[in-house]
């Protein structure tokens, strides 16, 4: 079983998102009146969303398979599978779940490659990226689903205290809280 630091970071990289943006653009099929001058349509801004979540581990809900070389205390390794589901709270309300699957690919830097789901009642955000075994770590946002379809943005993971806090950095066009 990892130790509470490995389980952080892996859950943390699982949720978590690359700082990338996507810049909303506008396009929109118009019909020139004969001599009259053409209007340009300037881009809608781009709406930037942060959604803050406390993210709880749930007992028997994980599973760690030390597939590739034996692990080390501290650390997965390559080819290692983890996945795990966590509860998200809101200001200390039930705010959704995180599932998250990730794979040990670098022996060296006990690097892991983490895909997740943050699910939402309004929609999912899909993360994935590099977890590293630090308590911070930052993943991106590589797409989602009802609100948050259309956005991109990042994820980033704390655990160095004695709690799991997930921030999503969103931006696009329905960006919402």
């Amino acid at each position: 079983m990892p130790t509470p630091a490995i389980r952080l970071a892996l859950a943390v990289a699982a949720t978590a998102i690359g700082a990338s943006g996507i810049t909303a653009c506008s396009s929109s099929t118009h019909t020139a009146t004969p001599g009259a001058t053409p209007v340009n349509h300037p881009a809608a801004a781009p709406k930037h969303t942060t959604l803050e979540f406390v993210a709880h581990d749930e007992p028997g809900n994980m599973a760690l398979d030390d597939l590739g070389a034996k692990s080390a205390p501290g650390g997965p390794d390559i080819g290692d599978l983890l996945a795990f589901t966590q509860t998200l709270t809101r200001d200390g309300k039930p705010a959704g779940q995180v599932h998250v699957a990730a794979i040990g690919v670098d022996h060296k830097r006990h690097l892991s490659e983490a895909t997740g789901t943050i699910t939402l009642s309004n929609g999912t955000i899909q993360i994935a990226g590099i977890v590293t075994m630090k308590p911070t770590f930052t993943l991106t946002v590589t797409g989602g689903t009802g609100t948050y379809a259309g956005n991109s943005g990042t994820l980033d993971f704390d655990a160095s205290g004695n709690v799991q806090k997930m921030t999503v950095h969103l931006t696009g066009k329905t960006a919402a809280s």
